[in-house]
């Protein structure tokens, strides 16, 4: 695409300042040069700290910035750009800012020294010994020992790939992510973007010969990968400790072929590596999120993919403290750990522990919030006439105290298809009814053990389709009839939007909130999560056991284990909603990216540092009612969507 308007006006600006080009100047002139050049600020943070790390050959400068908030965080070591011979830390101050503020990590920036005055190794000495401080004093800075993330901008991405190489070789730590902006990774300055874009975009051709000049010691350098990443070896031993990463290049940037061919080299190290390619843009846009949209879009694509971070830092954790689910509960939101510690002081076993009767009996008398007062609820009872087991299903209605036509929620109640009823649900239910403005059906469907899949989803699908059949009764519409469920409720919520082809009308949406979706236990989610943290591995499998029949593979069908199906466009749009300290995350997780792939609308949300049925919760939990609040507010604009009058669809279009 043409050059976007406003990397053009930053060309012309850069233009207007008169500065000489810097290969034509001194290295010291070139610095007191970019100090010149204009940068805007970055967002406040919770905390920056100046210090000094030990490096090979005297103290390494570091910045230090902290998000607002409890940790631990994870943590990013940032090399700033500058052709290893101009930059420093406050050069990558808006950026370092803007990277601590939206990918939530700490990021450490790092100082290094300059060529030509050092040259290489020494510049990559400093970013590597100051990572290695950051990995060892990690809980210092409020994250994880042991595992961090790194990134650079061009000179600095260079660094930041050499990083990761060195690490992966060695062991001294694990790189989670490496997050590189259009990272020099070759010296050949005659690849096609170099030959298109040489002169005249803000990076010049002669500019990167005269920066590799300052950084070699010895031309013979270019062979070694930490100079040089792209020619990094395919028989590399330490390929498996390689960090996933991030390519982020400019189409008018020489930068931008070496760049997008790192990523391609490591694909075929079968190392996760994306390349996002930003057209109309030019080297450094990046660092101007605060001024260029596409620099800004960049930007939160990086930030977007570092929070992916927390996960490792994790697992890490998880690894240092095994077997000690009081260790864990540490990096616990602390409404989530004052949750878990009641539940211990009431003496609640796990679900494992118990029978199906004593576990319903302790649950179902587990004390529990009193919803909202809504217009009108009725209990009333329908029949499932169709499947295996035929049989009564009682329902309960709330209707809303506002004025219809409304839109219908058929919400279907967690607990693993053994336990639970119209009774455990009530508050959401009424929750949902008040705050998304609409009518809920609430679905006592049959249990397990007594009644083994497919009777409970039999009983969801069969109830869903009376509500879109008495849907003018309910004050509400056909067209506006949307499912939901919590746990194994979103599970069935997935399953009845599966059998999109038995309704006469499409579903307008289906909202699932830690959905079970697959029949397996192998996620690192499972791992993780699975012990100390309310809901367990091993609660799952007991659970899951009641609920199919294991000898004739029922766990594999697609309206138990919807993740195994092959998904289709024409499923209603989602918000899957999911918590960070829960088994279920990633199979709830993989069930969004799945259904983003068919092409559905899909959101995503990841609530960080609860626990599974903390959406329940709303009243001891405020993440629980931040849930609560995103649910309801896309219940109303998928029923806004569908219930608005002809009169007005009219009048629109006039």
């Amino acid at each position: 695409m043409p050059l976007h308007p406003q990397a053009q006006q930053v060309i012309e600006a850069t233009r207007a300042l008169g500065l000489p080009p810097n290969h034509t100047v001194s290295p010291a002139e070139a610095r007191a040069n970019a100090a010149k050049r204009p940068r805007g600020p970055g967002p406040e943070v919770g905390k920056v700290e100046n210090r000094s790390v030990p490096g090979p050959a005297g103290d390494v400068p570091v910045r230090i910035y902290t998000p607002e908030g409890n940790g631990p965080f994870p943590i990013l070591v940032w090399y700033h750009g500058g052709g290893w011979v101009v930059g420093n830390l406050d050069s990558a101050d808006g950026t370092a800012r803007h990277l601590c503020v939206g990918s939530r990590n700490i990021v450490v920036s790092v100082d290094y020294r300059l060529a030509p005055e050092a040259k290489f190794p020494e510049p990559f000495d400093d970013c590597y010994y100051a990572t290695v401080w950051a990995s060892d004093h990690a809980e210092e800075l409020g994250g994880v020992r042991g595992v961090v993330s790194v990134g650079g901008d061009s000179a600095g991405g260079n660094l930041a790939a050499a990083v990761s190489i060195k690490a992966a070789e060695t062991g001294d730590f694990r790189v989670s992510h490496q997050l590189l902006v259009y990272p020099v990774t070759d010296v050949d300055f005659d690849t096609g973007s170099y030959l298109d874009n040489g002169a005249g975009y803000n990076l010049d051709r002669e500019l990167m010969i005269w920066y590799w000049e300052q950084y070699l010691a010895d031309p013979a350098q270019v062979a070694d990968p930490l100079v040089a990443p792209l020619r990094l070896s395919a028989d590399f031993e330490g390929v498996d400790d390689l960090a996933q990463a991030l390519v982020i290049t400019a189409e008018y940037d020489p930068l931008r072929d070496e760049g997008e061919a790192y990523g391609r080299h490591l694909n075929e190290l079968g190392v996760p590596a994306q390349s996002n390619r930003y057209d109309g843009m030019i080297h450094g846009f990046f660092s101007m999120a605060g001024v260029m949209d596409t620099g800004r879009e960049a930007m939160d694509d990086a930030c977007r993919f570092l929070r992916g971070a927390v996960d490792d830092m994790t697992e890490e954790y998880f690894q240092q403290h095994e077997g000690d689910p009081a260790a864990m509960r540490k990096l616990l939101d602390p409404q989530a750990a004052e949750v878990l510690m009641v539940l211990e002081s009431l003496g609640i076993k796990a679900f494992q522990d118990m029978d199906v009767d004593e576990c319903r009996e302790v649950m179902n008398n587990r004390p529990r919030p009193k919803g909202p007062e809504v217009g009108r609820v009725e209990d009333r009872v329908i029949m499932n006439e169709h499947g295996k087991e035929p049989g009564e299903v009682p329902i309960r209605i709330y209707t809303p105290a506002t004025p219809g036509p409304w839109g219908t929620l058929v919400w279907y109640h967690g607990g693993g298809w053994v336990i639970g009823n119209v009774e455990t649900a009530d508050a959401t239910a009424r929750e949902l009814c008040v705050g998304a403005d609409c009518v809920v059906v609430s679905v006592d469907y049959r249990l397990a053990p007594e009644y083994k899949f497919p009777a409970p989803f039999e009983d969801c699908l069969t109830a869903t389709m009376w509500a879109m059949a008495n849907a003018e009764s309910l004050g509400s519409r056909p067209d506006a009839i949307a499912v939901g469920g919590d746990s194994a409720g979103g599970n069935l919520a997935a399953a009845v939007s599966l059998a999109q082809d038995d309704f006469p009308i499409p579903l307008a949406f289906q909202l699932l909130v830690y959905p079970v979706t697959d029949y397996a236990y192998e996620t690192r989610s499972y791992q993780v999560n699975g012990q100390g943290m309310f809901l367990e591995t091993a609660s799952m499998r007991w659970f899951w056991d009641h609920y199919v029949h294991n000898n004739d593979l029922s766990g594999y069908n697609i309206f138990a284990s919807p993740l195994r199906a092959r998904l289709s466009d024409d499923l209603p749009p989602a918000l899957v909603i999911t918590a960070e300290f829960d088994p279920l995350r990633d199979e709830g997780e993989a069930y969004a990216a799945a259904l983003e792939e068919a092409g559905i609308a899909t959101t995503l949300i990841r609530y960080d540092g609860v626990i599974h049925g903390f959406f329940g919760m709303p009243h001891v939990i405020d993440k629980g009612r931040q849930a609560l609040d995103a649910a309801c507010a896309s219940l109303r604009e998928a029923f806004g969507a569908t219930l608005v009058e002809p009169e007005a669809v009219a009048a629109a279009d006039n």
